[in-house]
């Protein structure tokens, strides 16, 4: 019954199949011991063992965990010092005659472990094999089928983690793991014999809308009716007319991917977008309009502004509207990573590259990054050396790894960030000038808090909410003092400052409003007094000179610098050289 020709050329493609596939060995015998088919040839000689006279003698599947010490084993060639370290033997039946013998073996303590550890994943598996070929033996269409059969559990095993649902050419669900019982929360009774549209709404099973193993986010639905989303990667199995018979869906929970990813990249990848960004002034509203607009381009994008103005927010809101925002978002502070392992951690290292080095290599950050966003923080403080290979990745777009000699192409936005003079640092052969002219292709300066006052209480606002639900308080606001301090002092750590400041004054207060006795010594100690005696056109002097004086630290002593200097102060040279007078500033 199982000679027959196309049953034959069937049987073998099967078990050279599901051979490659298990990294096992297989054989199909049938009931006078004549191997049929499978991969067991010259190199492990064919024996007709006792246990197979057994199987075909009662009928009895065996699970032999140990070969060579089973009882049934007596008597063997190879008692006691079987080369085999675990074999499956399952009974082919038709109409309660034995037919044939379907035998699963191990030859390596890592096949046995894998054996072993999925027994029931293949023993169900054999059950079902031996099933169809014992019902399909004669039909010529058993070719297809098993052929099917084989991808659809050969996708099971290698995405045993996932949730794995098997569907025919009707998309009605034939197959629900287990691990795709938790991830909706429905059991196998209640949903094998389903349309795969039941629980995935927008699921097509159509040529033009299927591609194999891409992995893409969908939205479904779990037992209770709730809507979720998971990540699916689709396996369509066709036969050679092209037509679909089927497929195979790989599930996973988009937390846990997400989680994973986190994982990975040593980051909390909390989505920002441009509402979180929070300030009405004209200054941020301004910034905020040209970020949504570069956001929606590939081009590089040089990110300018003091310490604790939110560089590394508006990075993060850029590459969530970007082209790039289903790809990875990684962040680098180029200035928090010492000079001799920047290089590796940028770029990757190949086996062997220096002491130390892990023996399989690692990939660096730009590839990591591949199909999404780089951030570089603090890029000023990037060393000469190491401009010129970042230079190489955005002319080019390609990295090599540390001791590599092949290019790994990337597809990487670069956003980087700076809060130093770049200009004058080209000018002084600090910073390379080609480098620098790549990365400024769209620039976007952050203005600091001082420059944009009337964003303070929106902010203070927002870090009130923040920290009560944090504490577990109730504070109200400010009281009207501190609110002439926070208006009066000049902020030159910016948002941070602010943001560090509320979370002390929080800390602190005792009542339900935040006093002046729950404020920081030095932020009283350094605001303006608005209750001397000076007059207006004093004050506004006094906080002028101020100003004039802290921006002077950031500019050299050339005329170039200071046309710098008053081109960011939004007045003329000349304005410049006479305020500089008026204060007695020298530059």
């Amino acid at each position: 019954m199982l000679n027959n020709p196309m049953v034959l050329k069937t049987i073998q493609q099967v078990a050279s199949s599901i051979a490659s596939i298990l990294n096992v060995e297989i054989m199909i015998m049938d009931n006078r011991f004549n191997k049929l088919g499978g991969t067991v040839n010259g190199e492990k000689d064919f024996y007709i063992s006792n246990i197979y006279k057994y199987i075909m003698r009662t009928g009895k599947r065996m699970i032999i965990e140990n070969p060579g010490f089973h009882p049934l084993c007596k008597g063997c060639k190879n008692y006691r010092r079987c080369p085999e370290k675990a074999e499956f033997d399952f009974p082919i039946k038709l109409d309660n005659e034995i037919i044939g013998i379907l035998s699963l073996v191990g030859y390596t303590e890592e096949h046995r472990e894998i054996m072993l550890s999925r027994k029931d994943d293949y023993i169900n598996f054999l059950e079902i094999m031996c099933q169809m070929i014992s019902t399909k033996v004669s039909e010529v269409e058993v070719t297809e089928k098993l052929r099917i059969s084989a991808m659809q559990m050969s996708y099971i095993f290698n995405s045993i983690t996932d949730g794995i649902i098997a569907f025919n050419e009707d998309g009605i669900i034939t197959h629900f793991s287990n691990a795709a019982e938790k991830i909706f929360n429905i059991s196998q009774e209640n949903i094998i014999g389903n349309r795969i549209d039941s629980i995935f709404p927008n699921f097509k099973l159509d040529n033009n809308n299927l591609d194999n193993n891409v992995k893409k986010e969908m939205k479904a639905i779990m037992g209770d009716g709730k809507e979720f989303t998971c990540y699916i990667s689709s396996n369509i199995l066709k036969d050679n007319e092209g037509q679909i018979k089927g497929g195979i869906l790989t599930v996973s929970d988009v937390k846990n991917v997400k989680k994973i990813v986190r994982d990975m990249m040593g980051y909390n990848n909390k989505y920002v977008d441009f509402n979180d960004i929070i300030g009405c002034s004209e200054l941020i509203n301004d910034c905020k309009q040209k970020a949504e607009i570069t956001a929606k381009g590939v081009s590089t994008i040089m990110i300018r502004g003091e310490s604790g103005t939110g560089k590394e927010l508006f990075a993060r809101a850029i590459h969530n509207l970007s082209p790039m925002s289903n790809g990875p978002f990684i962040t680098i502070n180029c200035s928090a990573i010492p000079e001799t392992l920047l290089e590796s951690e940028l770029f990757g290292y190949e086996e062997g590259a220096f002491t130390g080095a892990k023996k399989e290599g690692k990939p660096g950050k730009f590839e990591l990054a591949d199909g999404g966003t780089i951030f570089l923080d603090e890029i000023g403080d990037m060393p000469l050396h190491l401009q010129a290979k970042l230079l190489r990745v955005l002319q080019d777009k390609v990295v090599q790894r540390i001791g590599g000699v092949n290019d790994i192409k990337v597809n990487v936005r670069v956003i980087s960030a700076t809060n130093r003079n770049l200009e004058k640092m080209v000018s002084e052969n600090k910073f390379r000038e080609d480098l620098y002219y790549r990365l400024k292709v769209i620039p976007i300066f952050i203005p600091p808090l001082r420059d944009r006052k009337e964003d303070i209480p929106l902010l203070t606002e927002y870090l009130i909410n923040k920290y009560n639900s944090i504490f577990n308080k109730n504070i109200k606001g400010l009281d009207d003092r501190v609110k002439q301090i926070f208006m009066s002092y000049n902020w030159p750590g910016n948002v941070r400052e602010l943001e560090n400041v509320i979370e002390y004054a929080m800390n602190m207060e005792k009542t339900n409003m935040i006093t002046e006795e729950s404020i920081p010594k030095n932020i009283l100690d350094n605001s303006v007094d608005i209750n001397n005696k000076k007059t207006l056109k004093q004050l506004v002097e006094d906080y002028e000179k101020k100003i004039i004086m802290e921006h002077a630290k950031k500019y050299g002593f050339s005329k170039k610098d200071k046309e710098n200097f008053a081109k960011e102060l939004g007045i003329s040279i000349a304005t410049l050289y006479r305020k500089l007078r008026t204060y007695n500033i020298e530059l």
